[in-house]
């Protein structure tokens, strides 16, 4: 009795900290390993597109360069696991194919819409889905850290850089006032006596934050044990590079001005901006080992015993291959349905154009040779450039088609601007819902802007996609895939209409209003032997 009573008791440990027992759920180490680095592979090679779009942002793009050592320092935290590795049994799992099934239609819609930020997020979320999948919750439970590390080598955060903008203006011209030189102020643009400079994307400090937060995790996960510490510290790697940056803005334009222009501009700027990131990140770091605790024994990640309690499921060989068999084909449904939906695609695909229309009370349209103002917009397939006038004033129209004949489109691309930065520059953007004379509300993206020359234009904007008229990129993308899915031949269109003003732009407001008011609801592409409205 009492020797019975001893095995149970101790029976739980020795499974936890031994390999599974014969007949047990779990499959060899080197077994799992290979199969893993076979699933990485097979997923590399059907996501493709993915996989190369995500090497290009890391080689092309300075700010997400940080992509390329993420798997390397994710490796290495794997590497600080492996102890409590040693504990577990690897055990496929269905819930890690459900999770690849749904990264596939994920996957689906974005190939559909040629969403890259979608693409190249399903290309990092298949690790961690494999890793569950073929090694089961075991072990991504011990890798939950390095596995959802790797979402950092996923090139987003772009939506942060306009913010990051107006924060480094503001506190550039507040520091600026303060020291007592004459500033002025217009969105992004800063006046000083000495010269004038831009906040421009390149200056927002996206790459500052993004590299301080990646080396931040790392650093809180190593150092520090608890809680409170971690999440403080990253608090503070995310506020640190916001503020140095608006710093370094300061500093760059004030060395400007005690130079008469002669340092910290051109290269310089950007050379003095790292090395001042650099001092700001050594002297954060620095500061974060007055509170470390990884000196103490107890803390270490592979100390405190055994992370599981229990053995491993007795299951059949097939309950083991069964969720192989599910990953594999969970893989290899979405690329199938991709290559469907181009083939039907392509043998629908027509010499689709949009028409320029007349409008009543409006002379035109005009052919517009020589505009004085065009957005700075991918080629399109269809260019229409048109004028139309009438007493009331003269309105360009100009409207970019993309055809869906091929995977994805250019209406919605990162570096997409309605202004070039350098005839013509920002002053302030915003989604505006116009009332029309006929009692219609339209909603525009309205764009004051500021030419070389002195001359001001008001710009409104808007998308049309498969008939459908929307100002959110959001909504054209999922529009987009819509279209590409159910076959839709109109394509999609960037619709302008602009006109020059003096002063303010409230009777520039008026003839755009009294414009659209005249002008047909919906631009029409004719199709071939059909026009669709």
């Amino acid at each position: 009795m009492d020797a019975k009573r001893d095995t149970s008791m101790h029976t739980p440990e020795t499974a936890s900290l031994s390999p599974s027992p014969q007949g047990g759920g779990g499959i060899p180490w080197p077994w799992a390993l290979a199969g893993l680095v076979l699933g990485l592979w097979l997923a590399g090679w059907l996501y493709w597109p993915g996989v190369e779009r995500l090497v290009q942002i890391w080689t092309h793009s300075q700010t997400y360069a940080h992509g390329m050592i993420i798997l390397p320092i994710s490796l290495f935290l794997v590497w600080t696991r492996r102890h409590a590795l040693a504990r577990t049994t690897p055990e496929p799992s269905l819930l890690g194919a459900l999770g690849i099934l749904i990264l596939g239609g994920v996957w689906f819609l974005g190939r559909a819409a040629d969403i890259t930020t979608v693409q190249t997020f399903v290309v990092v979320a298949l690790i961690p889905a494999l890793v569950l999948a073929l090694l089961g919750r075991q072990v991504s439970r011990v890798l939950i850290f390095p596995l959802a590390y790797l979402f950092f080598a996923w090139p987003v955060g772009n939506f942060l850089v306009p913010m990051l903008q107006d924060f480094t203006a503001w506190i550039s011209v507040a520091l600026l006032r303060l020291s007592g030189i004459p500033t002025f102020s217009e969105g992004h643009y800063i006046s000083i006596p000495a010269g004038d400079f831009v906040v421009a994307e390149v200056c927002s400090g996206i790459r500052y934050l993004i590299a301080s937060v990646a080396l931040g995790l790392v650093y809180a996960y190593l150092v520090y044990r608890s809680l409170w510490r971690r999440l403080a510290f990253v608090a503070l790697s995310i506020l640190v590079p916001i503020v140095a940056n608006g710093l370094r803005a300061y500093g760059i334009i004030l060395i400007a001005h005690w130079t008469d222009m002669e340092r910290a501009v051109g290269v310089d700027h950007l050379i003095y901006g790292w090395l001042f990131f650099g001092l700001v990140m050594f002297l954060l770091f620095w500061t974060g080992t007055f509170f470390r605790e990884d000196h103490f024994q107890s803390a270490s990640p592979d100390r405190g015993g055994a992370p599981f309690s229990g053995a491993p499921s007795a299951r059949r060989p097939a309950a083991r291959i069964l969720p192989l068999l599910a990953a594999v084909a969970a893989l290899a449904l979405a690329p199938a349905g991709e290559a469907w939906m181009d083939q039907r695609m392509t043998a629908r695909g027509g010499d689709a154009r949009p028409v320029a229309p007349q409008v009543a009370g409006w002379r035109g349209p005009l052919p517009l040779e020589a505009p004085v103002w065009t957005p700075d917009w991918a080629e399109p397939d269809d260019r229409i450039q048109v004028a139309y006038a009438s007493d009331a004033g003269e309105v360009a129209w100009q409207i970019y088609h993309y055809r869906h004949d091929r995977p994805g489109t250019d209406l919605i691309r990162y570096d997409n601007r309605i202004q070039d930065g350098r005839q013509w520059r920002r002053i302030r953007q915003h989604i505006r819902s116009v009332a029309l004379p006929d009692g219609r509300q339209q909603d525009v993206r309205e764009t004051l802007l500021r030419g070389r020359a002195g001359e001001d234009r008001l710009v409104w904007h808007w998308y049309q996609v498969a008939g459908r008229t929307t100002v959110r990129p959001v909504e054209v993308k999922l529009l987009e895939s819509w279209a590409r899915i159910t076959g839709h031949r109109q394509g999609s269109l960037l619709v302008t209409v602009s006109t020059g003003f003096r002063d303010r732009p409230d009777p520039a407001r008026e003839i755009l209003k009294g414009f659209l008011g005249q002008a047909p609801r919906r631009v029409s592409v004719e199709t071939g032997d059909s026009r669709d409205g």
